[in-house]
Parts: structure tokens; sequence; C-alpha cells
């Protein structure tokens, strides 16, 4: 028994002894699943070259590149384009995050308007992650890589693909980057044109009770760009989940600055969709700005359901429902407490 410093002695009751040892237990399951949660799904972002977005908008090359929703903008400025938010996010809900920029081109010049270069997915281990996101990708890529992002997701990986105007040099930039990829699956990314938001209440979401929807009634974008549905190749199945709405920019480069022709949406335009291909997930989002921080333009991730929809977006682009949360095990130490007896003695 151990011996207090007063002399008396501490006795402790068996049922002490028995919740003890539970309670050691449970601590060491909870260790293990916190260790979990920090191993949870990995997702890597793609982000366009330094000083190779913002055609609409950017007057130099800080805000060229502050276009392309770098994961570590922590920016709250008014009008900001920063994805830290949507990376914070993510990582509190047991998500591990990470980034890779394409290079700028050989020959590209010290100041100005770059054009990017590919990221050699060929040569990565894209195994190594559950989400792939096509965020501000702009650059051309070989046959080499875009079989090897295939290949990752109809073996069971899942890709999320979202573009805009200013994740490029022109109108087309961003479009044509995505468009390589989607060829492989029977999908068409469009161009920005549009604002809108899609509302549970007023039956924009066509299939309610899907998880990406779980908690969310209301989400919006600001220049939004849909994902049409044109002929799903060989395993692919889609689901359009909400619509676009109103007229579509098509990617046909019919104007200057490849800016292409206006029709109005059709059934097969969606703003949301999510696909399988084989084993993988394929999801098209219509908007960056849904994700952005805090004041970011047009809109950002605090508004309306926003925040609730990434969380959902992603665990759906992971092939997961939820992340487990680590068990709490303050009902143990509750029971302790009421079968704790302490007697002491001379």
């Amino acid at each position: 028994m151990n011996v207090l410093s007063s002399g008396k002695k501490l006795v402790i009751a068996k049922p002490f002894v028995c919740l003890l040892l539970l309670l050691v237990a449970a601590v060491g399951n909870t260790t293990a699943q916190n260790a979990t949660a920090q191993t949870g799904p990995r997702v890597l972002f793609i982000r366009g070259a330094d000083r190779s977005g913002g055609f609409l908008e950017a007057g130099n090359d800080a805000s060229r590149t502050e276009q392309l929703a770098d994961i570590f903008n922590t920016s709250t400025a008014r009008g900001n384009h920063g994805w830290s938010e949507l990376r914070q996010t993510l990582e509190t809900n047991g998500f591990q995050t990470e980034q890779l920029i394409e290079p700028t081109e050989t020959g590209a010049p010290a100041t100005g308007q770059t054009n990017g270069a590919q990221i050699e997915f060929s040569s990565i281990g894209l195994s190594d992650y559950d989400v792939l996101v096509f965020g501000s990708n702009n650059a051309v890529y070989t046959a080499d890589s875009v079989d090897a992002v295939e290949n990752y997701i109809r073996s069971g990986g899942g890709a999320i693909f979202i573009s805009d105007a200013n994740f490029g040099s022109d109108w087309a930039d961003a479009s044509n980057s995505d468009q390589q990829f989607l060829d492989r699956f029977g999908l068409i990314v469009n161009q920005d044109r549009g604002t809108y938001s899609i509302d549970r209440s007023d039956g924009e979401f066509l299939i309610p009770d899907d998880p990406i929807f779980a908690g969310v009634n209301r989400i919006d974008g600001e220049g939004v760009t849909p994902i049409e549905v044109g002929t799903p190749t060989a395993g692919v199945s889609v689901n359009i989940l909400a619509l676009a709405e109103g007229r579509t920019r098509l990617n046909d480069g019919a104007g200057g600055d490849n800016q292409g022709s206006v029709r109005a949406v059709g059934p097969n335009d969606a703003a949301i969709l999510f696909a399988t291909a084989d084993q993988g997930r394929l999801i098209g989002h219509f908007d960056r700005n849904t994700f952005f921080n805090a004041n970011g333009a047009g809109t950002d991730i605090n508004r309306f359901d926003n925040r609730q929809y990434a969380i959902n977006l992603f665990r759906a682009a992971a092939g997961v429902v939820a992340i487990p949360e680590p068990a709490a095990s303050t009902f143990l130490l509750a029971a302790l407490t009421g079968w704790l007896s302490v007697r002491r003695r001379r």
C-alpha cells in the first residue's frame, strides 16, 4: 500500500482498480483514434504557377498570384481570393492537406503574366492521396500525366474540379487545363458566367437526401463555371445534384481572349455533380468563391451553409460519409468518481 507523507495509508477499493484499468484502456483507445484522425484522408490541392492567374481583374504580379486560391492565403481583406479557411476547416474535420504549385514555364518572363507548366503526375505517388483538387491549375498536360490521373481515379481515388476565368491568363486557360482530364470521363467544363445561389427550399437540390447536402439548405457562387454531362465514358456514372441556372458560357473560343459563346442552360448543365468512375469518384463544383476566406470576393465560406457543404463535399470525394471523432472518456471519469472509495486510517 502507498504510504502518505502524513503517515496515513490510502486504501483503494477493488471497484476503483477495475475502473482505473478501464480508464487507462479508454485513454489508450482515444490516443489511437486521435492518431487515426491525424492520418485521415489526404487532400492534394493543385495550384497554378506564380503570376499565371487574374486574367480579368489582376493589375500586378502580386494580384495575379493572389487570384489563385492558395490554401495558405490567410487574407480576410475585402475581396480576397484565399482558401486558407477551407484548409483549416478540412483539417479541423480530420483531413490532411497539401498543395502542389505548377512550375512556371521554361523561358517565363521575370515579371508579368506566366502560362505555367505541368506537374509530372506520372512521377508522384498519387495513390498516397484520397482526393486531388484541380483548383487553379491552368497548364497544358501531356498524355502521361493525364493517364496517371485517370488511372488514379478509376483505381479508387477522388477528384474535385473547380474552374474560373481568373484562374488563368484568358477565358479558356483554366477550363482547357481541366478539360484534358475531364475528356477521359465524358464531362465538359464551361467558362465563367453567372451569379446565383442553390436553395433547398426552392427544390434546387435534385437529390435532397444526398450526403453532400446533409445539414445544408443554401450555398452560393459568383462568376460560376458549370460542368456539362456529355457522353460518359465506360465505367462512368453521373448524378447531377444541382442544375446550372440562366445562361452559360461555352468553352468554344468563339471570341477575343478565347471568350466562349453563350447559350441557355440545359438539363445536362450541372452546378454540382457527383460521378463514379470504376472504383473512384469525381466531383464538379461550380465556383471557387464558395470557399473563399471571410470577406472574399463575391461570397465566402462563412455565407449560408457553404462551410458545411465544403466538409460534405470533401468527405464524398474521399469516399467517407463522416470522419470518426475520438471516443469521449468523460463518462468513465464520472463513473470513477461515483465508485471512488478512499479510506484513511492510522
